[in-house]
Parts: C-alpha cells; sequence; structure tokens
C-alpha cells in the first residue's frame, strides 16, 4: 500500500453510471480481441473448419446462456435480455452469409475468416453517428471473443481472477459478460475509459450493485497498477493516491451510507403501512427456490410472483408432476405462514423458449407466449397444475397465469383446474379447496375487461413491463424506440386505474414496483401489494411507511387528468421526495 502524501493526489473525472464507493488497489487490465494466425487450406477441409466452428458457436450460445441466467437470478429479466442481444449477434443470418461466401473465396481457416468479417462489421459500426449504435462494439467484440475462444479451445479466465486482495478495477472498456463474471468478493467497483450510460456494462453494474465510472479520458495511460484508489460512483471520480483527509472523508461517507441500509434492514418486521393506516402487503419475486431464506431476512411477507419457467426449462427436460411437486412444496415449507403466488409457465416472446420452432415466428411477443403455450400443450400443463395444487396441502399458495387477454382463457383455466382436482381426488392425494386463482394483467385487452374478469378470479397481478409495452406498442429492448417505454405513460396508468377499480385484490408485480420514485403513485390508485427484487424490499417498506394514503389518492387524482408522462411522474416523484428525502441523498 503506498503512503499517502498532501499534493500527490490526483482526481480523475468521468461519467457516474452506478452509486457506491468502492476503496481499494488499482487493478488495469486490457483485454482487446487479437488476430488469430492465418493458415491456408484446402478445398477438402472446408466442411472440417465449418463443423469447428459451429461447435464454437454452440459453445459460445452455452456460455452466454449460462451469464444470462446468472444475471436474472442475481438482478431479473430486464437486466438479463442484455445477452439477448449477443445471442443474436452470434447467429446472425448477415454474417453467417458473409462467412460462408468468404471461406471458399480465401481458403483461410475459419476463425481467421471470422475474425476479418466481424472486424469489418464492427468498423462499420464505430463511424455511425448514433452514440448508442457506437457503444454497441464492445457487444460485438465480446461475442467474437468468445467463439475465437472456444475454436481454439483457450480458457478464458474471469477479469481479476487471480488477485489476492481486493481492487479497483481499471479498463479501456468491459464487455458484458465480462462484467457479469467479475468476484465482487475480489472487485470492489469498475472504471473505463471507454462507455457509457446506455451501455449494457453499465446497466449490468447498476443492477449487481457495483460502484461504476465510465468515459474517464487517458485512464489507462494515466493509472498506475498498485495505487491505492478511490472510485465515487456517485459523483464520477477515480481518486488516485488519496490523502489522509480524502480517505477518511470517504470512509466516513461510505459508513454512512451503510448505516442508512442496514436501518432498513433492520425494520424488516416492521409492516409496510402508511402513516394514517393504509396497509400493503410487500413481497418478493423469486426466479429460484433457494433464495427466499435471504428474501425473508429481508423481511417479504411472502412470495407475489414465482417464475416456475427456470425450474421447468432450465435443466435440458421437462421435470415430471413429482418433481415438480416437491420443488414447489419445498418453497411453499420455507414460506409458511405468508403465501407463494406461482406463475404458471411463462414461455415465448423474450423469455426462455418452450421448445424450437420449425418456423421462426416474425413477431414472437405477439405469438406463441405465456398462457397461449400452456393452453396448447394441455398434458404438459395439466402435470404443473397438479403439481401446484398438491403444493397447496402444505401451506398459503395461489396460482395466477400470464398473457391472459380475455374470458375464454380465463374459462379455459378453470376448466383444467377443474379437471386436476377431480384427478387428485381419485389418486386420494390432498390439496387446499380454496387455493387462490389469478391472473396477470400485462394486455390492453385483459385491462378493459377487468370489470368482467373479476367475477372469474381471485386477485389480479400488474405486469407492468408488458403492459406498457402492449400499451404504448414499444419495445423495451428496441434502442431506436427504448427512449419512448415509460410506464408512467396516461395510457398505462389509466388502465392500472381501470384494472384496480374492478374491485378484487391487486399486485404490481413489474419493475414499477420496485422505483420509489413511483411508489406513492401506485400507492394512490389503490394496490394492495407490491412484489419486488430482494435488493429493493427495505427501500420500498421504508417510502410505504413514510407515506400518507390520503395525499398518494389526491395525487393520483391529478395524475389520472395529466395529459403527458413526465407530468405524472414529476407528481409522483415530488410526492416521495417529500416523503422520504432521505432516501435521495
Amino acid at each position: 500500500m503506498l503512503n499517502y502524501q498532501e499534493g500527490f493526489e490526483r482526481r480523475l473525472k468521468g461519467m457516474p453510471v452506478s452509486p457506491g464507493i468502492a476503496m481499494g488497489v488499482l487493478r488495469v487490465e486490457a483485454r482487446g480481441c487479437p488476430s488469430p494466425p492465418i493458415r491456408t487450406i484446402l478445398p477438402t477441409e472446408l466442411e472440417s473448419e465449418w463443423a469447428r466452428f459451429e461447435s464454437a458457436l454452440a459453445c459460445t450460445e452455452e456460455e452466454l446462456q449460462s451469464l444470462r441466467a446468472r444475471v436474472e437470478h442475481l438482478s431479473g429479466a430486464q437486466e438479463a435480455a442484455i445477452f439477448d442481444a449477443h445471442l443474436l449477434f452470434l447467429r446472425d443470418r448477415t454474417i453467417l452469409a458473409r462467412l460462408r461466401k468468404e471461406m471458399p473465396a480465401r481458403l483461410q481457416n475459419i476463425d481467421a475468416v471470422y475474425y476479418a468479417v466481424v472486424q469489418n462489421f464492427m468498423e462499420v459500426m464505430r463511424h455511425v453517428d448514433d452514440p448508442y449504435l457506437r457503444s454497441r462494439v464492445a457487444d460485438i467484440e465480446d461475442v467474437l471473443h468468445r467463439v475465437l475462444k472456444n475454436m481454439t479451445s483457450a480458457h478464458r479466465e474471469p477479469l481479476c481472477g487471480d488477485c489476492t486482495e481486493p481492487c479497483v478495477l481499471a479498463a479501456y472498456d468491459l464487455a458484458p459478460s465480462d462484467t457479469a463474471d467479475l468476484d465482487p468478493r475480489k472487485v470492489l467497483g469498475f472504471v473505463t475509459e471507454a462507455g457509457s450510460a446506455v451501455s449494457h456494462t453499465a446497466i449490468l453494474a447498476r443492477s449487481l450493485g457495483m460502484p461504476a465510472v465510465v468515459g474517464v479520458p487517458h485512464l489507462v495511460i494515466d493509472s498506475r497498477v498498485g495505487s491505492q484508489a478511490i472510485l465515487d460512483g456517485y459523483n464520477g471520480l477515480l481518486i488516485l493516491n488519496p490523502t489522509a483527509e480524502t480517505l477518511q472523508h470517504y470512509r466516513e461517507l461510505q459508513a454512512e451510507k451503510e448505516r442508512a441500509y442496514k436501518a432498513l434492514i433492520e425494520m424488516k418486521d416492521l409492516p409496510a403501512v402508511t402513516t394514517d393506516g393504509r396497509r400493503i402487503r410487500l413481497a418478493a419475486n423469486v426466479e429460484f427456490a433457494h433464495e427466499y431464506g435471504a428474501i425473508k431476512r429481508a423481511g417479504a411477507e411472502g412470495v407475489g410472483l414465482y417464475r416456475t419457467e427456470f425450474f421447468l426449462l432450465g435443466c435440458g427436460s421437462l421435470p415430471d408432476e413429482e418433481a415438480q411437486y416437491r420443488h414447489y412444496r419445498d418453497l411453499v415449507e420455507s414460506c409458511a405462514p405468508e403465501e407463494v403466488i406461482f406463475r404458471t409457465l411463462d414461455s415465448g416472446g423474450d423469455k426462455l423458449p418452450f421448445e424450437v420452432l420449425e418456423e421462426k415466428e416474425d413477431n414472437p411477443f405477439l405469438g406463441w407466449r405465456g398462457i397461449r403455450v400452456s393452453l396448447s400443450r394441455v398434458e404438459i400443463f395439466k402435470e404443473q397444475l397438479r403439481a401446484i395444487l398438491r403444493a397447496s396441502a402444505h401451506g398459503k399458495v395461489g396460482v395466477m397465469f400470464p398473457m391472459v387477454s380475455g374470458i375464454t382463457e380465463v374459462k379455459d383455466v378453470h376448466a383444467l383446474l377443474a379437471e386436476c382436482r377431480a384427478e387428485l381426488r381419485e389418486r386420494g392425494l390432498s390439496y387446499d379447496e380454496h387455493m387462490r386463482v389469478g391472473i396477470m394483467i400485462e394486455v390492453p385487452s385483459a385491462a378493459m375487461m377487468a370489470d368482467v374478469l373479476a367475477r372469474h378470479v381471485d386477485f389480479f397481478s400488474l405486469g407492468t413491463n408488458d403492459l406498457t409495452q402492449y400499451t404504448i406498442a414499444v419495445d423495451r429492448v428496441n434502442f431506436r424506440v427504448a427512449n419512448m417505454f415509460r410506464p408512467t405513460h396516461p395510457g398505462v396508468v389509466r388502465l392500472m386505474h381501470h384494472t384496480i377499480a374492478a374491485g378484487i385484490p391487486t399486485a404490481v408485480c413489474g419493475e414499477m414496483g420496485g422505483d420509489i420514485n413511483l411508489v406513492p403513485l401506485l400507492v394512490g390508485l389503490g394496490v394492495a401489494e407490491l412484489s419486488v427484487g430482494a435488493h429493493l424490499l427495505p427501500l420500498v417498506r421504508y417510502a410505504i411507511r413514510h407515506l400518507n394514503y390520503e395525499e398518494c389518492r389526491q395525487m393520483a387524482e391529478l395524475a389520472l387528468q395529466a395529459e403527458d408522462s413526465y407530468t405524472i411522474r414529476n407528481y409522483s416523484s415530488e410526492l416521495a421526495r417529500k416523503s422520504y428525502p432521505d432516501l435521495f441523498n
């Protein structure tokens, strides 16, 4: 560790993209993608070269799927969707067609030709005017590096995998998969010379809770390996060789932030109730059963959304009824006496595929997904329903169905539930006769029919991500229109209000529920439950406990008369900052 000397401190300014403070020894990494050796091949070798390439693609796809699952487990589906772009580029038809054309023309080893084709593509991307498109070059290079590595069987170590003490990582740029691979016990935060707030690396840093700063000019040249460093993710600073005074200031600031979060955690046993007595159930969104121990410690009142597709589709083959029953039962017993709400298989669109389709869907978001998949595979669907029903004998259970668009689907699932109950009675197996049945409100037609649907189900759960996407026809992962994805769009807010007004318990399980700027709006609209990611539970509880329901209700009435999304967001944000200003400091 270097000595602290007055006058030797250096401050490098960049763009803060993920809040937090990291203090440790500076580690500088340069990870590029060098060109592979070039060798001439015979025409008879073309087929074997292509087979080697296909094998590398398969290995790379497996790696990217694994990274996607890890990020989804840690941070949620939207963050994990970053790797969907990697998977699409991996099988990009234009690149593969160009490679097919170049191979017989060049008669060179396929890794060298692939490198040349992709490098040419990246060079075009580097010169486009759109900064978002330019920032995608890092994603493409990441895929290129992985494919080349898998063609040579070279082992790719995680960055800082050999670190013996926690460090602050400095690099020219980081690929998203590099970021997802970082070990938080070894890397406390990172700073890059390239990058932007909209880069996938920045998005991952925020979702993983890792302090990050990007866009620091001349970072790699100006950084000295082994220097003591402070990374300030709030103000976008990298401080090298900090003075004793600076170090003490940041130690105190870091301790203050940690104390504040610890204080929120210590409130875990307090009810989520407003200052004037409005009770809100605060539950957790869960992908994996083993998560619940940590979630319960954070004070979750059960599971408001258990995404069963990760268990069903994550192992290569569908588990049978007995395996599902054991899995669901274990979660229910670990959550008792709180309720677990199981969402049945939600496949298709941007989610895990149920099966390989013979013909590619031109628009999978409007295609074979959610309840449509289940109702077209009745025997598989009934296995899941019977397993959930059997698990209900061991604790409080609810079941809900995704992507419902109207009453016909609701009647169909009720008929299948009745069949499953009869089959279990014949087998002498127990289940809860009063298990709650609900549906996801994600499609505008379902929201508009809420008054009718409410007569046939026990509860609604608002999936605000898809409801926003379908209401305003904006794909949130399409960079050309992503800035239009606004859950406070007046059309979305009015549909939510219409749904809640149907008079049955309504939850929010989409990302909107975890935004402390929008919690006042949701409370004012009358939601009965918020279901959020584990790391957000303490923040949302604190927010609810400092809100006045009557103030929220009056604000929501104003919001319902507003003409644009900005006005609605400002109404809610102003009340949030007035009610719990310390969460914004």
